[in-house]
């Protein structure tokens, strides 16, 4: 790795742009963003730690939804020469004078020497955000479609007919890849090419943008699986995922100095070396536990506290601190950072209480994978370890051997910490990786770590869980209540369910199960219903009798003697303030009411079934 001429101290100094703007939600386009005036914080001091780097390669690893497309559409838009600054999101290419304007408020404007740099490269920008496609055809048939569109983008270089030594040399390939015509290995080549020729026509080396690398590899492997696919077979969809990426940055990051200026590129993970990264001796990764970049993806807590109070918001910061602070970015020199999506999200609606959204926002087919293939391991108490809001030291590595996951201690956890569910402060230098000190990061995360938590216990013998749910929905209180207390006593010490848990540790724990429902139903947790909030709303996604409306309030029981007391008086609530209100407009169909009492490892369930629009004269159990 080059050496980072680091400058965190300054970015993390707060500086929103247009505080009263409209947040970006919709759009991850810098430029866009800009110039529809949207509340932005202010990252551009990205730009100059970019190019502080002596690396000519570099690799940055953030989780998802932490800013990595937007950080590169603001590398784009500065750097790239105006007359190829065509953006498909809009209709005309800016001219200098309206990406100079895109910067001007920003910080990195007063570093005189970094905007010498403004306008002045040709850019390749790429991403593979949306390369999810379930065969190896249809991936190979996208991934030509962004090579394609991205060298039409830059027409004005196409019409080589001044490049005769270019034509000459590399004319028949380069013809066959605009009639996409290619063959697989002209495509590998086709960056290359681009390069060559946007250096020979400006006179200037490109920049090479590439967003999200890795999300094709990951769902190659997790469909190669599915598919019972053997990874190392050469004819598997990972396999031939892997050479086509392999070969397309061998060819363009490899010895192409002459025509490359510097190359950025982003994903969730580092795949191993072996697969992808195969002899560049001039890569520079930057993941969650490296100083450098610390700031630049995510909000630090001056952002947070200026977002906050520019919006009137200020009196929400503890509860926008216990649900979406604390990941920790960097090792010698640590950022505390805020998850940006989550922020925006609920800075964007702030009448609504801190609910999960990052959780819901990507697939979580690798991590359950992953679980399911080292299910032999007992890391159980591990989990109930990070589970109660405590730390576990584990050895974690700076990339992943996707083809040797299986039994591999190490996998689970690191792709946990790169994919965002759980946060690291190093301990020691580790066998294989480094030692980290590892947990939970929020109480977003915690949701989300609770349900992936009970993939481990669907490993379990006779895991009640599936029979649980299906009682659920159909009605059968009696099945529910059992199988509830057969999960809770096998589970207890997971969820932190004590003999003083609150109610709200019980609440956290049913929507973790419920969660498994989502395909079926929409989970409302403490939404107006009635005459009050209901602690969970399961709204039927289609109204059917296969699916009825489920309404459920929680209790928590002095004793265990005192729980169907209890259970019967959170049912009673549900009838009194009219929580199954939701329904009301619904045509006929079944509801179910369920009043439901804890008390330690115990729980009551009282229920009402019946058809909506009726009071209680449905089949009480």
């Amino acid at each position: 790795m080059g050496k980072v001429v680091s400058r965190q101290a300054a970015a993390t100094s707060a500086r929103i742009v247009n505080p009263q703007g409209l947040l970006p939600r919709g759009t991850d386009d810098f430029a866009q963003a800009m110039r529809e005036g949207c509340c932005m914080v202010d990252k551009s001091l990205f730009i100059q730690n970019v190019l502080d780097t002596s690396d000519r390669v570099l690799l940055i690893t953030r989780p998802r939804r932490f800013g990595k497309t937007t950080n590169l559409s603001m590398l784009r838009h500065f750097f790239e020469h105006p007359p190829t600054a065509q953006n498909t999101s809009t209709s005309n290419p800016p001219s200098q004078q309206r990406t100079q304007c895109l910067f001007a408020k920003l910080l990195i404007a007063q570093d005189k020497h970094v905007m010498q740099h403004q306008g002045q490269y040709p850019v390749i920008a790429l991403t593979f955000k949306n390369v999810k496609e379930t065969t190896w055809d249809k991936a190979y048939d996208k991934l030509c479609t962004l090579l394609h569109n991205e060298i039409l983008r830059h027409q004005e270089a196409l019409d080589f007919q001044n490049l005769e030594e270019f034509a000459r040399i590399h004319g028949s390939v380069w013809q066959r890849i605009l009639d996409r015509t290619a063959t697989q290995n002209d495509w590998e080549s086709s960056l290359q090419l681009l390069c060559k020729l946007l250096t020979l026509h400006h006179k200037q080396p490109p920049w090479l943008l590439l967003d999200e690398y890795d999300t094709p590899i990951h769902k190659a492997y997790v469909q190669s699986k599915q598919d019972k696919e053997d990874v190392h077979d050469k004819g598997s969809y990972y396999a031939r995922m892997i050479g086509f990426i392999q070969g397309l940055f061998s060819s363009c990051l490899k010895g192409n100095d002459a025509f490359l200026h510097k190359a950025v590129i982003t994903g969730i993970l580092r795949v191993a070396k072996e697969d992808i990264f195969s002899s560049l001796n001039n890569l520079g990764v930057f993941g969650v536990m490296d100083d450098a970049f610390a700031s630049f993806f995510g909000f630090t807590k001056p952002e947070v506290q200026e977002l906050l109070q520019q919006r009137d918001l200020s009196h929400r910061l503890p509860a926008v601190s216990q649900w979406y602070d604390g990941y920790r970015f960097g090792e010698d020199h640590p950022v505390t950072i805020y998850n940006p999506w989550s922020v925006v999200s609920y800075t964007a609606y702030p009448t609504q209480q801190p609910k999960p959204y990052w959780v819901n926002t990507g697939s979580t087919g690798l991590i359950e994978h992953l679980i399911e293939v080292n299910k032999e391991q007992d890391d159980k108490q591990a989990i109930e370890t990070l589970l109660l809001g405590n730390s576990i030291q584990r050895d974690v590595a700076d990339d992943m051997p996707l083809r040797e996951l299986r039994g591999l201690e190490q996998a689970l956890w690191s792709i946990l910490l790169t994919s965002g569910y759980l946060t690291a402060q190093p301990a020691q230098a580790g066998i294989v990786g480094r030692w980290a000190s590892l947990r939970v990061p929020n109480q977003e995360v915690r949701i989300a770590f609770q349900r992936l938590a009970l993939r481990w216990l669907c490993n379990i013998p006779a895991n009640p869980l599936p029979t649980m749910l299906q009682a659920l929905l159909a009605g059968d209180v009696h099945t529910f209540s059992e199988q509830l207390n057969k999960l809770i006593a096998c589970t207890l010490s997971f969820f932190d369910l004590g003999g003083t848990a609150s109610e709200k540790s019980y609440h956290m724990f049913l929507l973790g199960l419920l969660s498994h429902v989502n395909g079926d139903y929409k989970v409302r947790s403490n939404r107006e219903s009635g005459r009050g909030r209901p602690d969970l709303l399961l709204v039927p996604l289609q109204q059917s009798d296969r699916c009825p409306g489920i309404v459920m309030e929680f209790k928590i029981a002095d004793s265990e003697d005192r729980l169907p007391q209890a259970a019967q008086a959170a049912l009673r609530q549900i009838e009194q303030k009219a929580y199954a209100a939701e329904f009301q407009d619904y045509p006929p169909f079944y509801v179910l009411k369920l009043g439901v009492a804890f008390c330690g490892k115990k729980a009551a369930v009282r229920g009402i079934y019946s058809k909506s629009g009726e009071n209680d004269g449905g089949k009480k159990q």
